[in-house]
């Protein structure tokens, strides 16, 4: 059995309607061998069975809206299920849509753009991404140099305080002298 045949028969199993022994059987190999097959029909069979639960709720009347003294049950509109039951529905018409298209059942819908269209569309999308590029470039750019700058920064205060340094040895050492040469003088 093919999977477009399978779909026919998979809404009249799970609604119990009655269905040829030999077709039933050739469906329920069909399931063992196709998962996609097998996936829609237990999602198919657990909407229905939570359908199936669906009940809605009843409330009774107040003695004084009863009439004639008799009290009369008063449906209460369960909004909850009521949307759970359309959005079930309308999974399961998607869901067959989807399965007739995919067995090529119902023809999917092409969409036809014209060369010219097209081509604006192409170059759109072409500049937009040039454009995304020029950003990321000058970020980097921006990056790159606040980098430079900060290691110029870091270079120029290690220069700066070798100068200090250098200065001060420089200052000991013509003390030193000096004060050496006092001393020779002085003896």
């Amino acid at each position: 059995m093919k999977c477009n045949e399978s779909v026919d028969i998979m809404l009249n199993i799970i609604y119990g309607e009655e269905v040829d022994p030999e077709k039933a059987y050739g469906f329920f190999s069909h399931l063992k061998e196709c998962t996609s097959c097998d996936l829609e029909f237990k999602e198919l069979s657990e909407t229905r069975v939570m359908l199936g639960d669906w009940v809605a709720e009843e409330e009774e009347v107040p003695e004084k809206e009863a009439v004639a003294g008799i009290h009369l049950p008063r449906r209460r509109v369960n909004w909850w299920g009521a949307v759970q039951k359309i959005a079930a529905t309308l999974l399961i018409a998607v869901g067959a849509v989807a399965a007739g298209q995919a067995v090529g059942l119902i023809p999917e819908k092409r969409v036809e753009i014209p060369e010219g269209q097209l081509t604006r569309i192409v170059n759109d999308v072409v500049v937009e991404r040039q454009s995304e590029g020029w950003v990321v470039i000058g970020k980097a750019l921006v990056s790159l140099k606040e980098d430079i700058d900060s290691r110029d920064r870091q270079q120029t205060e290690v220069f700066y305080e070798d100068l200090t340094e250098m200065e001060e040895r420089f200052l000991r050492v013509m003390e030193e002298n000096q004060f050496q040469s006092r001393e020779m003088t002085s003896q």
